[in-house]
């Protein structure tokens, strides 16, 4: 945050996922979800460098009945505004928070926790690898190269611009700095030789794609051989590039810097987390005088926005103060790095990493295996961020979790085999396919958590047909009905399947699945906060998913449309039918309307 007197901004590299957007320079009064659950409140002690009076006594938690002490600074004024800042040019100084997103594609669920548009990326890759464009896959994380990973770092990034038209000659904000490392691998004529052939690479790839605008700058460095004035050119890179996004040197109220710098004190202290009464203390410093709960709520809405806190109203009693603390504990659940042999005997252990399910228990246990207790401790409260992530999707009346990102992996042919669908007494409807310019792998996470929560999934010999990128659920009680949901590189995938000998008509059933899926893509889109468009696709029932999909636009004006995959022309009308009932009708009556105008400006219709 900023004021006129210092300029001080925290650039950070974290999610902007509040859904709520107000004018910051507005007194609101906000109604609240009332949360019911226990007062877990972290425990706060004071450095003794402070001065005495910066023990601050807190309301007593009455679950655990225990008292915590927050570090208050005395003189909270001129520990911020020392006369060094003072002093100091305007926008010279800054806070800058790096943060290291783990690569593998486990971690992909956790991103939208992190991501925002407040950021200046760093994208790392090792200069001996090829940049390759990400293909269009049935398998939408089956990477095959590491330089696949920049592409879709890009693609990421993209969806979090500051605009949808940038200027000309203006770059997309935020900024992306690309840097290769392993130059000490090259001597001086092979260097310049693989610098141009990434440079190609990179141009082949992004040519006429917007995302290339985000590029600001390359760096070739080397962890061995480089001094530090290559890697200070690299810092100042990304001070330049922060002091010129819009968000630089706004300002606002000296309340709200106060009590950011207060949490950061707090936070350098070790506080990873803090409850909202903890909160509450903190803005009550004799500096800030922040007294109506409306008004921190604003603050920490604002926090929330740019990344510097992870805060849901109806989670009040864990403020996350440090993001990374949220990165570790989801870490214990799904690193190959924390050391599970003793789990192995545990029937829980084969069923989630067979299964994606996991217990109370285990989570439990794993919590256990890194650092203690300070997860264990929280453990009710993050089991509830997790969910608001959709990280877990709580199995209902059970003490059961599914983990959409520890889904194990399958190929669709062998799902079909094993649920029958390729067989003759399988009906099926078309494909309807949402198709976009790029799809974050988050999305299938909502949405398979979305369809867990509606329908059981469906039953098979190994257990229950949830695999990461290809789900299965029982839409009728009978087992009889069913849908498939896929999702490939760019693409989310609906089928219906029955196996019931009465069902004839899928119509209805295909056109409330249609709208109700095509309402959640709307709330993920805006509950991420990200710019990201798609088109309707279909595709014929025993075709390809994931390429050479037919446009709904085009479907609507033609009768037929050929198919590549089967040499020969479909039914238009079968194809959308299906999914869009309520539609029909209009489509047609508009078609009729075009052919009678049409037949009316023939020569041979035209009486003399």
């Amino acid at each position: 945050m900023q004021e006129d007197r210092t300029k001080n901004r925290n650039v950070s590299h974290r999610d902007e996922m509040s859904t709520y957007k107000k004018d910051l320079t507005t007194d609101t009064a906000i109604n609240l979800d009332k949360n019911e659950d226990k007062n877990e409140t972290s425990l706060l002690v004071m450095p003794e460098y402070f001065t005495t009076n910066a023990k601050v006594n807190l309301d007593k938690n009455d679950d655990e009945n225990e008292s915590s002490l927050l570090v208050m600074p005395g003189d909270l004024m001129s520990h911020v505004f020392s006369k060094s800042t003072l002093k100091a040019p305007q926008g010279h100084y800054a806070t800058c928070e790096l943060w290291d997103f783990a690569g593998q594609k486990d971690f992909y669920a956790t991103h939208q926790a992190f991501l925002t548009s407040s950021a200046v990326y760093l994208v790392v890759a090792d200069m001996n690898d090829d940049i390759i464009k990400q293909d269009l896959n049935q398998c939408f994380q089956d990477y095959q190269h590491i330089g696949e990973y920049v592409d879709f770092w890009f693609d990421s990034i993209h969806c979090h611009r500051t605009v949808n038209e940038r200027a000309s000659n203006v770059h997309f904000d935020p900024p992306i700095l690309l840097v290769f490392t392993g130059k000490d691998k090259y001597n001086k004529a092979n260097f310049k030789k693989r610098e141009k052939e990434l440079n190609d690479q990179i141009e082949q790839v992004f040519r006429y794609k917007s995302k290339q605008h985000h590029l600001h700058d390359r760096f070739y460095l080397s962890n061995k051989e480089d001094c530090d004035e290559e890697f200070e050119k690299l810092r100042y890179a990304i001070f330049e590039n922060a002091a010129k996004m819009d968000t630089w040197g706004k300002a606002f109220p000296l309340k709200w810097i106060l009590l950011e710098h207060l949490i950061e004190i707090n936070k350098n202290d070790g506080k990873n987390f803090i409850s909202f009464t903890d909160m509450l203390n903190l803005a009550k410093h004799p500096d800030i005088s922040l007294l109506k709960e409306d008004d921190l709520l604003l603050f920490l809405r604002f926090q929330h926005n740019v990344g510097n806190i992870i805060f849901f109203e109806n989670i009040r009693d864990l403020i996350i103060l440090n993001p990374q603390w949220l990165a570790d504990a989801f870490r214990c659940l799904v690193s190959d790095r924390v050391n599970n042999s003793r789990l192995y005997h545990l029937e829980d252990w084969t069923l989630f990493t067979r299964q994606g399910k996991i217990s109370e228990s285990l989570i439990t246990k794993l919590f256990e295996s890194k650092d203690g207790s300070q997860f264990v401790g929280q453990k009710k409260n993050l089991h509830k961020v997790m969910e608001k992530l959709d990280i877990l999707v709580k199995i209902e009346n059970s003490s059961y979790y599914i983990m959409p990102s520890m889904m194990p992996s399958s190929k669709f042919d062998v799902v079909c085999e094993q649920f029958g669908i390729l067989s003759k007494k399988c009906k099926r409807t078309s494909w309807l396919c949402f198709k976009f310019v790029f799809l974050p792998p988050s999305f299938f996470n909502y949405l398979s958590a979305w369809f867990i929560r509606k329908y059981d999934p469906s039953k098979v010999d190994s257990g229950i047909g949830l695999y990461r990128g290809i789900c299965m659920f029982d839409i009728e009680a009978s087992g009889g009905g069913k849908i498939l949901v896929t999702m490939s590189t760019d693409t989310i995938a609906l089928q219906v399947v029955s196996f019931s000998e009465q069902w004839e008509e899928f119509g209805s059933t295909c056109s409330d699945i249609y709208s109700e899926v095509t309402q959640l893509i709307e709330e993920m889109i805006k509950r991420y906060k990200v710019k990201i468009s798609y088109k309707l696709h279909f595709k014929c029932s025993d075709g390809y998913y994931f390429k050479d999909t037919f446009a709904f636009e085009n479907l609507k004006r033609e009768k037929e449309c050929f198919c590549l995959q089967h040499k020969k022309c479909h039914r238009s009308e079968k194809l959308y039918s299906p999914w869009m009932k309520n539609e029909v009708e209009r489509i047609l009556h508009d078609r009729t309307k075009t052919s009678i105008k049409q037949d009316d400006l023939n020569p041979s219709n035209i009486i003399a």
